[in-house]
């Protein structure tokens, strides 16, 4: 019982430990010191009655702030965005939303009756009227990446005062239609090359949308071959490509405790399997047709996660103040890493001064 004992203790404590340590590197001046006016925080807030987590970054805590709404649902993309989307945090204040029964927030799942759409978007409300009292700025920008974009939208069509813009990167629009595309591509790319074994599988689980004790499973093996066959080949920058594992990334960020990750491959599936049948009857060119703030969707031409078919012609009939579609043209849906100095550029030269007042 002992040389038993004695293993589990030191784990324990190795897992406490990283809990504790757990921070966010501070933003260091040319002395090496941290720089005077910036911020490097990581902090828990209630949001809906629940404990979440933010990570907040910035040299300067008087440049407007941004509010990164990750993918997922049930995903935190927060080590992609330290990674590759550093540079913001010359020009806003950036703060990295850990969601409800995501990353570091995973423990927020319970009660599952909680994890609705609606929910994550008064969550979200709640969090952007925190920040603008905080930082004393009547209006933030929010920043939605693949689900991210459902919230966003939601969020900025409810509260368009809350918002300086709202930017849609792969932006989703019918999540039950794009996903039915998704299918007959792979399924039409398995016959041609002649992968019985595989177009027995999708013949065998059908089309979407999947429902049931565990939809991640259907799912995953649907957008796993997607991802093999069109996403990793056409992704050209070999930084992303080196670095852009979302799964070593999160193993290697500071922010995570090792229960940080284990929470974080749970949410993956717990909290997806909560949320995702819900989105199956959404469609923004009915429900979403207008939003009264600035709006720009950024997408992927090579995004085959989310065909950029049904994004455009949403975009077509958005109706807005003032919209700007922009195609990056050498990454696929993660665009805003693969292309990340053009993401940074589109956000300080033009979202900026378009829209800073």
């Amino acid at each position: 019982m002992i040389f038993l004992l004695i293993p589990i203790l030191l784990l324990v404590g190795f897992v406490l430990v990283s809990q504790w340590t757990a921070h966010t590197p501070a933003i260091l001046g040319a002395d090496g010191q941290p720089l005077p006016g910036s911020i490097a925080s990581l902090e828990k807030v209630k949001l809906g009655g629940v404990d979440q987590w933010l990570i907040i970054r910035g040299y300067d805590v008087n440049k407007p702030v941004l509010l990164f709404l990750s993918g997922g649902p049930g995903a935190s993309e927060a080590a992609r965005v330290l990674r590759f989307n550093s540079e913001l945090e010359k020009h806003f204040v950036v703060v990295i939303w850990e969601q409800r029964g995501c990353g570091k927030s995973y423990p927020s799942l319970n009660p599952k009756s909680d994890l609705t759409v609606d929910q994550y978007v008064a969550d979200l409300i709640e969090l952007t009227d925190i920040l603008r009292e905080r930082f004393d700025e009547q209006k933030i920008y929010l920043v939605g990446h693949s689900w991210g974009t459902i919230i966003g939208v939601r969020a900025a069509q409810q509260r368009p005062d809350l918002f300086h813009a709202y930017v849609g990167t792969a932006q989703m629009v019918d999540v039950h239609e794009t996903d039915e595309m998704i299918y007959e591509m792979v399924l039409e790319h398995s016959r041609k090359t002649g992968d019985t074994a595989f177009v027995q599988t999708l013949e065998k689980q059908g089309p979407p949308p999947y429902f049931g004790k565990s939809p991640i499973q259907p799912y995953a093996t649907l957008f796993g071959r997607e991802y093999a066959l069109y996403e990793a080949p056409n992704i050209k920058d070999p930084e992303y490509r080196r670095d852009g594992d979302i799964l070593m990334l999160m193993l290697k960020q500071p922010e995570y405790g090792w229960l940080d990750r284990l929470y974080y491959l749970l949410g993956l599936m717990n909290t997806f399997n909560a949320v995702y049948p819900q989105l199956q009857e959404m469609d923004f060119r009915v429900d979403a047709a207008r939003i009264d703030l600035p709006v720009y969707i950024v997408l992927g031409r090579h995004d085959m996660n989310n065909p950029y078919q049904l994004p455009e012609e949403y975009f077509n009939l958005l109706e807005a103040p003032s919209k700007q579609l922009i195609f990056f043209e050498n990454s696929g849906h993660g665009m805003i890493w693969e292309e990340a100095s053009m993401f940074h550029s589109l956000m300080v030269e033009t979202v900026l001064p378009e829209t800073y007042k």
